[in-house]
């Protein structure tokens, strides 16, 4: 092996100027030494590594929203709903810790624009954070005669000198006008020659509809040779928000053709007129 490699040489030149002559030189010396090139390459190192722990302590310092002390995070679903005046609706608060935030979160709501007579309720008020993570259940009765619109629901979470805010929506509409639904249960019925099956017929009240609803019932195709329906009672009873039933019966024979068949039932009341189907087939 040859001897270390020498990159540079390092030229000094000391000069020693005389009173006598000013300006020149007394004494000139000049001294070379080489320089190692591993010298060299730890030197650049160690400049490359101080430049990038520099750049990490700026980036720490300058960026924004970047914090390690405690905190907590404050979320609620759904980001919208919609809801019927009179009728109420409910809203989930839900909180998270963060950087090892362990204490209790107070809760706040309030309504843009306010909705007189409107009652709220929070339950909890203050949700404790020592697990990691916690819920509330906001409830909003909206009064009948509330105005049609968009409202924002503002959650305020304060902890300590921490506080939080997190918004939804909620639309106010009109009930629908009064009405009522039917079906049937189930919708389709397998009935061997000589034997019988049933149904339920499942009527609702809507939109605060009340009254009493005629049932009526026909099977297609209709022949001497079809099954036998009925209804059982013909006529039925609804209270606002309420339900009501019938039976269906369907009968066969020996000689009951065999097939498929549509049986439709229909309910009326005034102006007001539904159906329900269900589909039969006979083996």
């Amino acid at each position: 092996m040859g001897e270390p490699a020498a990159i540079s040489f390092i030229n000094i030149r000391f000069q020693t100027l005389t009173p006598d002559h000013p300006g020149k030189a007394g004494v000139s010396r000049r001294l070379k030494k080489p320089v190692p090139a591993w010298s060299l390459l730890l030197a650049l190192l160690a400049a490359f590594a101080g430049g990038l722990y520099a750049h990490y302590l700026f980036g720490l310092a300058t960026t924004p929203g970047q914090s390690n002390a405690p905190d907590f995070n404050l979320g609620m679903s759904p980001a919208s709903m919609m809801v019927i005046q009179g009728n109420l609706t409910k809203f989930t608060i839900s909180l998270t810790s963060l950087n090892g935030f362990e204490g209790s979160v107070n809760l706040n709501v309030s309504i843009s624009p306010n909705i007189q007579n409107a009652t709220t309720a929070l339950n909890p008020e203050s949700v404790s954070l020592l697990y990691g993570t916690g819920s509330a259940t906001l409830t909003i009765q909206i009064p009948p005669t509330t105005r049609t619109g968009t409202y924002t629901i503002t959650i305020a979470g304060t902890a300590r000198m921490i506080t939080h805010d997190v918004d939804s929506f909620l639309q106010v509409i009109t009930p629908p006008p009064p009405d009522f639904q039917m079906r049937a249960g189930p919708s389709a019925l397998n009935v061997t020659r000589g034997s019988a099956g049933t149904s339920t017929v499942y009527l609702t009240s809507a939109g605060g509809f009340s009254g009493t609803i005629m049932l009526s019932v026909s099977i297609s195709p209709s022949n001497g040779s079809s099954p036998a329906i009925a209804l059982n009672p013909n006529k039925v009873t609804l209270s606002p928000g309420g339900t009501a039933s019938a039976v269906l019966t369907v009968t066969t024979t020996g000689t009951t053709s065999p097939g498929s068949y549509t049986v439709t039932i229909q309910g009326a009341n005034g102006n007001l007129s539904h159906s329900a189907t269900l589909s039969l087939l006979v083996q």
